[in-house]
Parts: structure tokens; sequence; C-alpha cells
């Protein structure tokens, strides 16, 4: 069961008091589509103790989280896994899930952490875990060269009609 590889931690010791957030510093984070709400300067109470996920308890969405962070919300449960595989591997299966509700509930002691997981051995969860992890860091580098192709492309629109 999931809940058998993932230990998890309440938020609230990295909850940030501020919500007038600031264009740099650390990242506060959802777990639904927003992920990033903004960042503030607080250095108390930031989760820097490496990767984790972060699972919204309402929505059941979750994200997988590799740097310091703050969070907004105390419906987030901050998870982790005993090694950095086996919770990647334990991340990649709860996005296949497709977790989703219509109930405004806490969920994740009731029932994500009693969904079953088929864990294979370790060298297989070891391969699985390194080739989403190269997946995932090629997607995000190919999304900010888009985010940059856009910023280019609105300059050049600018100085065509000026």
């Amino acid at each position: 069961m999931v809940g058998e590889v993932l230990s998890y931690e309440q938020p609230q010791p990295y909850i940030v008091e501020d919500t007038e957030y600031t264009a740099e510093g650390i990242p506060v984070l959802t777990a639904n589509k927003a992920f990033v709400l903004g960042y503030t300067s607080e250095t108390d109470g930031i989760y820097d103790k490496g990767d984790c996920i972060i699972f919204d308890d309402f929505t059941l969405d979750c994200k997988y989280v590799d740097f310091p962070f703050k969070v907004k919300s105390s419906a987030i449960k901050i998870l982790t896994a005993k090694d950095k595989e086996l919770l990647r591997y334990t991340f990649e299966f709860m996005k296949y899930l497709d977790l989703s509700t219509d109930e405004h509930k806490r969920h994740y002691i009731a029932e994500t952490q009693n969904q079953e997981l088929f864990l294979p051995t370790a060298q297989v969860v070891r391969t699985i875990a390194h080739a989403f992890s190269a997946l995932s860091s090629r997607m995000k580098t190919v999304t900010k060269q888009r985010d940059l192709f856009e910023l280019q492309k609105q300059y050049l629109l600018r100085q065509m009609f000026i």
C-alpha cells in the first residue's frame, strides 16, 4: 500500500505567514495547478529536508518537489520515502491513478494511503525512477525554452507595432 512506503508530515511548520508574495525568494507552493503561488522572503519554517511529494488533501493533486519551499495551505500533506527512487516511483504511481473527487474532505489518510501499490524489485524501481526523473527534467527544459520563445515573440511584436 502507498502508506507503507510513504511517510507524511503535516505542513503547519512550513505555512507562509505573509501572503503578499514577492518576485523572488523562497517559493510558496500549492499542490493544485498553480503550483508556485509566488515567493516569500521569510526565512523561518522552510521545508528543506530533501525531495518530497506535496499532496492536496482536498483536490488529490500532487507535485514532486526537489527544492526548499513554504506552503500556503494546511490541506497539504508532505510525503516522503526512505529513498529518492522509491519516492519518484510512488509519485508516478499516484499520478497514474489519476485521483480525483467531487467531495471536499481530507482524503490521504482515509483513502489514498490505502491504495494498493505494485512494488517491483529495487532495480526495477531504480530504473523506472531514473527514467521518469530524466523525462521530467527534459519537460522542464522544454517548457522553459517555450516560455523564452514566447517572451521573444512578444518583444518582437511590440517592436513591430511601435
